[in-house]
């Protein structure tokens, strides 16, 4: 009876050795060798192969969806992510990119920010956007006269093509399809709609091209004419 459960027993032994011998050479075959990516339109897809590269080779229970999308949300244009892992050894990734609103010229190369004024990476090709200069510095600014750019083009009837930082609460602003500059507050749009009837006044009269308008101060507009050379 002994030996008959001590054979029983190196039995059971050798199995269990074996599978776990079968078990680690297939995980050794058994691999994440593929990763899939949809949803790249914009930007490099280099920074998403490099947040999955470490996935690679590893058995496919060892790679962690949820891992794996966090460190995705840390690429700075991604706003979101799905990651799959499947048993046949591939990633499938949908990401989701932050959507462009204006273009940070200060410094090399110029850098895309969101309409949060979240930095996205650098701007690259013809890109239709409004162009900031001077915000890199302040953040929470940026993220202000963003939310109010798209107020300013309604308010004077022409889409932002510029603006300048001067101060804590002063812009220079370009419009599209006007030869001059609008220095004013970007909390008080409203100032523009005063100034734009001084400017079709000017205008009427014949008093020449304008270069700039300055509406910093309550209730009133100064008109800088051309100065011909």
């Amino acid at each position: 009876m002994t030996r008959r459960w001590t054979a029983r027993l190196w039995l059971k032994a050798l199995v269990f050795l074996l599978a776990l011998l079968g078990a680690g050479v297939l995980a050794q075959a058994w691999q994440v060798h593929k990763v899939e990516v949809v949803g790249v339109r914009r930007f490099d897809a280099t920074a998403i192969g490099k947040a999955l590269e470490d996935a690679l080779g590893k058995p496919p229970l060892l790679a962690s969806a949820s891992t794996l999308r966090e460190k995705l949300l840390a690429v700075p244009w991604v706003a979101d992510a799905q990651v799959v892992v499947g048993l046949d050894g591939s990633i499938r990734c949908l990401v989701q990119e932050r959507t462009p609103a204006a273009i940070l010229t200060d410094g090399q190369p110029w850098q895309l920010v969101d309409a949060q004024g979240k930095i996205l990476g650098p701007a690259g090709g013809e890109l239709d956007l409004p162009q900031l200069s001077g915000f890199a510095p302040y953040p929470e600014e940026r993220a202000r006269v963003l939310s109010i750019l798209p107020t300013l083009a309604a308010t004077w009837g022409q889409p932002v093509v510029s603006c300048q930082r001067l101060g804590a609460r002063d812009v220079a602003v370009l419009f599209a399809h006007e030869p001059l500059t609008v220095v004013l507050d970007p909390q008080r749009p409203e100032t523009l709609v005063h100034a734009k009837q001084v400017l079709l006044a000017w205008n009427k009269a014949n008093l020449g091209p304008v270069a700039r308008l300055d509406l910093r101060v309550a209730g009133k507009v100064f008109v800088q004419p051309v100065v011909s050379e």
